[in-house]
């Protein structure tokens, strides 16, 4: 079972630009939004692109179309030499879809964009162990506490995203720096395991390179 982690953020607080000391040769970004990378590109090259010579390049970027595309990349991240997989942004693909269905009526989308989003949560929770999955999100604040952001009420009386995942940072800023906050309170859905790095540290830099070490090291992977 692959080593699960969300990290949520508002737009702007890092999530991406916490790439930036990635080793690409290692990773795969699966983009739910066709965005630039925040930070200079050494490595990152976009899968399914026509080079001039009329090639097809073979990248570690991938331009996710829907939800069944991310669900197709992530199982065959399996067969990948790449031990990490990056899903930005995971809420993107819930909200693309409650887009398409926006003149279906009823209540039984709801229960049906809840089913997939679990789908694919639940398929990256199967790839091999040597596995690092980390899927960014953004927040809402919903009666009282910051959680991911779905598409409104009806989806997370269905889903609770969190509840599938062992790790769960939130992005925050403080004096000018952006940090992963590890431990959180009644207000947040922070948690991560308190021996990662020490009861008494509650935050470090937004290097997701370095978190990724970290865990690394901790499951002996």
């Amino acid at each position: 079972m692959a080593v699960m982690t969300l990290i949520l953020a508002d737009s702007g607080y890092g999530k991406t630009y916490s790439l930036r000391n990635v080793n690409p040769e290692n990773a795969i970004l699966a983009r739910c939004i066709r965005k630039a990378l925040p930070f200079r590109n050494t490595g990152w090259k976009l899968h399914g692109k026509r080079l001039p010579d009329n090639s097809v390049q073979r990248g570690n970027v991938v331009d996710i179309r829907n939800g069944r595309h991310l669900l197709d990349v992530i199982r065959n991240a399996a067969q990948s030499s790449r031990k990490m997989l990056i899903i930005d942004d995971f809420q993107a693909v819930m909200q693309h879809e409650n887009m398409d269905r926006a003149y279906e009526t009823g209540y039984t989308k709801f229960t049906e964009m809840a089913e997939h989003a679990w789908r694919i949560i639940e398929a990256a929770t199967q790839l091999p162990d040597d596995f690092r999955v980390y899927f960014f999100a953004h927040t809402e604040e919903s009666e009282g506490k910051i959680r991911m952001k779905t598409v409104g009420k009806m989806l997370n009386e269905k889903l609770t995203p969190e509840g599938y995942f062992p790790i769960v940072l939130r992005i925050i800023k403080r004096d000018g720096s952006h940090l992963f906050l590890l431990k959180g309170d009644d207000n947040d859905t922070v948690k991560c395991p308190p021996d990662l790095f020490g009861p008494e540290v509650t935050d470090m830099d937004n290097d997701l390179a370095a978190f990724d070490n970290a865990i690394s090291e901790f499951t002996d992977l």
